[in-house]
């Protein structure tokens, strides 16, 4: 029997509630840490710390800050050159080997790191349904549910695209539990079609809460800091767009045409229309609907991307660059290619992330997480209509500084989504899970297509942590 110590620690405001361990029937509690947590959760202030400090575990290396983005899920993908052989830290993750001792370490720091943001979360709601309403200023009450309801239902999808299996897979295997409450018992597994439902309730009632998100207005007049930058929070088109996100994968082509469409025709959200501001906002700030702020994000991007310490950079040859970005095809010289990279000889390393004189403030320390530009991608899988499908497509395109196409058929709208997951979404984590959501046989890193047709279960589903899978259902807390 093991036994699981809470410690909820009230550092620089920021609450974080350690997991150290699934199987539980007991918990050690100190008195002391129950007052502090009460004494967090005094005042509305306090609530607004403890959401900051779910941030702050989402932005860790671990998760979205590095691993989850331009790590080891985007080297599962083959997007890197891996150039070193066994010595490179991506190696044994480019070739799939999870059960390597120097890959199940970060594997299972996704799960426990990702679950702890999760706890985090549940104890907030379960503080904010008891609080007297008084405490909290204009409509900050529902701001804050609705953003936690919101965050425990991107967290969870993440979970369920890392260690569950695809629609395509076995939509009805149990797989991951979802975790909505503070408590010593363990949560039974559900299965994709399950989580997927849950998720989708959170975030039903999420967007009823942020109906009145300070992200609407054109010209946010807040004293409240945290009020001023809800694309750093997340916020209603937020909402939105994980609603299309998840209707997506699990087929719902109605409805996830439908949140699409929100956030498409909504008039304040836009595409780039000149690539000029390209190079000092390479993340492309105002597409983002939702983005992590992680200060300390040039700790691992700049050993990453400019001179890693240990001779290991992130980069590809740029002979493949040119193929993946169709830079010999006379379409237009994509912007993507011109600005997220910096040529070094023959390779060429990603740029998005690193920061440079005259970079624009919007742009800094930013990792994407939900972009409007997927919007229109999941809006012309969704359609049955092939012209609107193209108009779609194309507008992006126009907005990349790219000749329009013509597709033929959605055989054809699939084939290029799939490559233009990679131009877009690269270093972001996105394209792993295009591939899964194919159920693809095939994942090309340029030179070399490595058919995993008979190993798909292995490698599109991550491994649970070993007491995970000897105990299962992950405790509450």
């Amino acid at each position: 029997m093991k036994t699981i110590n809470i410690c909820t620690c009230v550092l620089a405001g920021l609450l974080t509630l350690l997991i150290t361990s699934s199987c539980e029937d007991w918990f050690d509690v100190d008195p002391r840490t129950e007052i502090k947590e009460n004494d967090l959760f005094k005042d509305e202030s306090g609530y607004f710390d403890a959401l900051v400090g779910v941030y702050s575990i989402m932005g860790r290396q671990a998760l979205y800050g590095d691993e989850l983005t331009m790590g080891s899920v985007d080297a599962i993908s083959q997007i890197y050159y891996i150039g070193y052989g066994t010595a490179h830290p991506l190696y044994y993750m480019s070739t799939f080997e999870y059960d390597n001792t120097r890959v199940r370490p970060v594997i299972d720091a996704m799960w426990s790191n990702m679950y702890e943001a999760i706890a985090n979360v549940n104890n907030l709601l379960a503080h904010i349904d008891n609080a007297d309403p008084g405490m909290f200023e204009s409509n900050n009450y529902q701001l804050i549910k609705g953003e936690a309801l919101a965050l425990r239902a991107y967290l969870h999808f993440d979970i369920l695209r890392l260690f569950g299996p695809s629609f395509r897979m076995d939509k009805d295997r149990k797989c991951i539990p979802y975790v909505t409450t503070v408590s010593k018992d363990n949560t039974p597994y559900s299965s994709p079609v399950e989580i997927v439902g849950l998720c989708l309730r959170d975030l039903e009632d999420a967007a009823t809460l942020l109906a009145e998100d300070p992200v609407t207005e054109i010209i946010q007049n807040e004293d409240n800091i945290y009020r001023m930058n809800r694309t750093t929070r997340m916020n209603l088109y937020a909402v939105q767009a994980l609603s299309a996100r998840i209707c997506h994968y699990a087929g719902d082509k109605t409805n996830a045409l439908r949140y699409a469409g929100m956030l498409i025709g909504n008039e304040k959200l836009n595409l780039i229309s000149t690539t000029m501001s390209v190079r000092n906002d390479r993340v492309i700030s105002s597409e983002l609907l939702f983005a992590l702020f992680v200060d300390n994000l040039s700790d691992w991007t700049d050993d990453h991307f400019r001179h890693s310490s240990h001779g290991y950079d992130y980069y590809q040859m740029q002979f493949y660059m040119d193929e993946f970005y169709d830079r010999n095809a006379g379409v237009g010289s994509d912007i993507r290619y011109d600005a997220q990279f910096d040529v070094e000889g023959s390779n060429m390393k990603l740029s998005k992330y690193l920061s440079k004189d005259g970079d624009s403030y919007s742009a800094k320390y930013r990792v994407p997480m939900l972009r409007l530009s997927e919007m229109y991608y999941i809006a012309a899988e969704s359609t049955d209509n092939i012209e609107e499908a193209s108009d779609l497509l194309n507008r992006v395109r126009r907005a990349r500084a790219l000749e329009p196409m013509t597709f033929a058929d959605f055989s054809a709208v699939e084939s290029y989504l799939t490559r233009e997951y990679r131009r877009e979404f690269y270093g972001e984590g996105q394209l792993f899970y295009r591939y899964k959501w194919l159920n693809a046989d095939n994942i090309a890193d340029g030179y070399l297509i490595k058919n995993i047709s008979s190993r798909k279960e292995e490698v599109y589903i991550l491994p649970l942590p070993d007491q995970e899978k000897e105990f299962g259902g992950t405790a509450n807390q």
